[in-house]
């Protein structure tokens, strides 16, 4: 008894520690729902559509105009995608209510939806966010991988930058304000409502205008008012470099006043926008100063001091789309410069559009350090992540062909168009930048419907890529055999 007890008891015990072989599926990321980096398109459609249904009712316009379905679709989507392009004068076809709507789809184009959806979620709908939807929210603000960030302080990030937004917005309408009179506004609707309107579309680069002027220009009425040009060049910047540049400023200001010195940091990617962005705006300036001194056409027949400030805010307005003087009358060299800009744009986490400061400059440094035959790519004494490099690369390549395949379907369209204006639309519509050569008006529809989605694309495209190659990275356990392939 007790021997066969003991067996059974062993054997009863011997099939209980057996081990289990547990099957686990990868879970991949649903390409749709909430925790989509897709939600993003999914609410830049959402409001383009309804901006598109409330610009096109016959309230939105003035009267005895006519604004088709297509043109509707088509300003709502730049004030979205904080493009600018129109194919008409704003002031001429829409009333105030029309100019209104514009005003807040360009506001919320600005802060971007990501930062509106997560700010919506989390405040509106009173809905705690998941990890993973943390996670999502923290992949799209910071190039550093989750692990290193609390999930919990994205949602706070998301709030600043809402914040933050908002009042520079203000300073500039009071700052508006001050300086404003009739004289420079032109229309009817008054001082108040236009500087809160110019304030609203300079800081999100929507380089939408609602001036009455006979300069050429969007805004050449304010060119001759240093203040006015002042205050404008301002909100550009602060808008196209970046909230994390922004907000690691004022962190380091705050510690430089606390004379706490060696707590002051500054990351790469704060010397990176710093850096890069000055030595863009410096070469862009000169490059315009020198090919249109002579120009008369442009700014051939102004001042030194009035040269030097449009070549000045030429440089900056490549992600905004104001313009003091008439694009169709630059030299071909200015215009290829301009293209160069437009497709650069701002800084990651910005209103601008365009591949980003951040991309060119690792593309760049990737490119100096292969040809020095560097195998690993150094800036400011920091080691760049492969994963970044092939991202920017990723980035650069998939633009280049949008914008070329684009052209390419635009100019079937437009055969009687120059070559160098579609191009010009072209990018500016990718680079969400809104300068024109003053084609957008004599387009067709289906250009127009082009031109939108490539807005579109421009606007998301870049951020949807970089989002969907974090951390898809395949492991494979075997590697196919080597061979060279000739290049060159």
């Amino acid at each position: 008894m007790n021997l066969d007890g003991n067996v059974t008891h062993k054997v009863k015990r011997s099939l209980e520690l057996k081990p289990e072989i547990i099957k686990l599926e990868n879970k991949k990321r649903s390409g749709r729902g909430i925790n989509s980096p897709l939600v993003i398109f999914y609410g830049l459609i959402l409001f383009i559509l309804l901006g598109t249904l409330l610009l096109f009712l016959p309230i939105s316009s003035k009267e005895n105009q006519s604004i088709s379905l297509v043109d509707s679709f088509f300003v709502a989507t730049s004030a979205v995608t904080v493009t600018g392009l129109t194919p008409f004068q704003s002031e001429d076809a829409w009333n105030q209510f029309g100019l209104t709507i514009i005003m807040i789809l360009s506001f919320i184009g600005g802060i971007g939806f990501m930062m509106g959806a997560g700010f919506i979620i989390y405040i509106f709908f009173g809905k705690r966010l998941n990890l993973e939807q943390k996670i999502l929210i923290n992949e799209s603000l910071s190039d550093s991988t989750p692990s290193k960030i609390a999930p919990g302080s994205s949602i706070k990030l998301v709030l600043n930058i809402f914040l933050m937004s908002v009042i520079f917005q203000i300073i500039g309408f009071i700052s508006f304000l001050f300086f404003w009179d009739q004289k420079i506004v032109g229309n009817d609707y008054g001082i108040v409502f236009n500087a809160l309107f110019h304030s609203i579309s300079a800081f999100n680069g929507a380089g939408f205008d609602i001036l009455l002027d006979n300069h050429g220009g969007s805004v050449g009425v304010i060119s001759y008012d240093s203040a006015i040009l002042n205050i404008t060049m301002v909100l550009i910047v602060l808008g196209s470099i970046g909230y994390p540049f922004i907000l690691e400023l004022f962190a380091n200001a705050k510690l430089f006043i606390q004379s706490k010195y060696k707590d002051i940091f500054f990351t790469l990617n704060f010397k990176v926008i710093i850096f890069g962005t000055t030595i863009i705006m410096i070469l862009g300036a000169l490059q315009f100063l020198f090919s249109e001194w002579t120009n008369l056409a442009t700014i051939g027949n102004v001042s030194i001091k009035e040269k030097i400030i449009h070549s000045i805010f030429h440089s900056i307005t490549r992600t905004a789309g104001f313009s003091l003087l008439d694009y169709n009358s630059i030299h071909n060299s200015t215009s290829i410069t301009t293209i160069a800009l437009m497709f650069i744009g701002g800084s990651s986490l910005s209103v601008a559009g365009g591949i980003k400061v951040g991309t060119l400059s690792i593309i760049t440094v990737s490119l100096i350090s292969t040809i020095i035959g560097k195998e690993e790519v150094v800036l400011f004494k920091r080691t760049v992540n492969r994963d970044i490099i092939r991202r920017s690369l990723i980035i650069f390549i998939f633009s280049i062909i949008i914008i070329i395949f684009s052209f390419m379907v635009i100019s079937s369209f437009e055969p009687d168009t120059i070559f160098r204006e579609l191009l010009f639309e072209c990018v500016s519509a990718f680079g969400n930048v809104g300068l024109t050569t003053g084609i957008t008006g004599s387009l067709n529809e289906s250009s127009k419907i082009l031109i939108s989605f490539l807005m579109i694309v421009g606007r998301f495209g870049p951020m949807l890529l970089a989002l969907m190659f974090v951390g898809r990275r395949s492991m494979s356990k075997a590697k196919p055999a080597y061979e060279i392939v000739r290049i060159g």
